[in-house]
């Protein structure tokens, strides 16, 4: 009988004692995830037989474009920062090197 996934790990509990379990995600076989718990020495396990993914709709270009700057704008500061960083590294060096020479 499927469940859903959101109930399982929030309403599930342990069989002994009633207490709510905590799960912990095991997805190190991507083939067959899992949620994990244990408790009252015994080991529960949720697994995860089928995903869906659903196509809610299609963005508009306006959006779009608003989404890719804002992934692009992070990158786009730090690079002035390294470049600034790099310069700043260069004319210490030579600086270094020029006081070597006297």
């Amino acid at each position: 009988m499927p469940t859903s996934l959101h109930y399982a790990l929030t309403d599930s509990q342990c069989s002994i004692c009633g207490r709510q379990l905590e799960w912990k995600a095991d997805f190190d076989n991507i083939n067959q995830p899992k949620y994990v718990s244990q408790h009252c020495n015994q080991n529960y396990a949720i697994h995860i037989e089928t995903v869906k993914v659903v196509t809610l709709g299609k963005v508009s270009k306006g959006k779009q474009e608003e989404q890719q700057e804002k992934v692009m704008a992070p990158m786009e500061q730090d690079e002035p920062k390294a470049l600034k960083m790099a310069e700043s590294m260069k004319r210490q060096q030579q600086q270094d090197e020029e006081e070597k020479q006297r």
